[in-house]
């Protein structure tokens, strides 16, 4: 023979439902990985203020923290962005230049195709082109 089982939910006041009907519940943004930034001083010169160190670009590289040997890499031919295991010497298509686009956002623009940063399209990491005040798209808050 089955166990009954009984379900019970608590009863809440009117006075107390009223008082939080008209307020919104927003959830906070979980943070699913974590990625690691790797910095790189490029042989570069900087042209944008705040862009390098000592007049150079800072480049990164990204990976997740879990397992340091997987790199994203840049893919050029599809537009896209991918993890892939890398060894030294690096390919350029792993580095990204850094730039500060305020004092709590950031962008990556691909070294190996100048003018195609990280940003997000169709909700994915994809290689979009130019850059512009409005690119919210390629803005990562670290």
């Amino acid at each position: 023979m089955k166990p009954k089982l009984k379900y019970s939910t608590p009863k809440i006041s009117s006075a107390k439902l009223n008082s939080t009907a008209d307020r919104t519940l927003v959830k906070p943004c979980k943070i699913r990985n974590k990625v690691l930034l790797r910095y790189h001083v490029s042989p570069y010169s900087s042209s944008e203020s705040g862009d390098g160190v000592d007049g150079k670009l800072l480049m990164v590289n990204l990976s997740p923290t879990k397992d340091r040997d997987i790199l994203l890499h840049a893919n050029n031919k599809e537009q896209s962005v991918e993890l892939q295991k890398c060894k030294a010497p690096l390919p350029d298509r792993t580095f990204f230049v850094l730039h500060k686009e305020s004092s709590e956002f950031v962008s990556f623009e691909c070294k190996s195709n100048r003018g195609m940063y990280i940003g997000v399209k169709d909700n994915h990491l994809a290689l979009v082109e130019g850059k512009s005040q409005t690119s919210e798209n390629i803005m990562f808050k670290l």
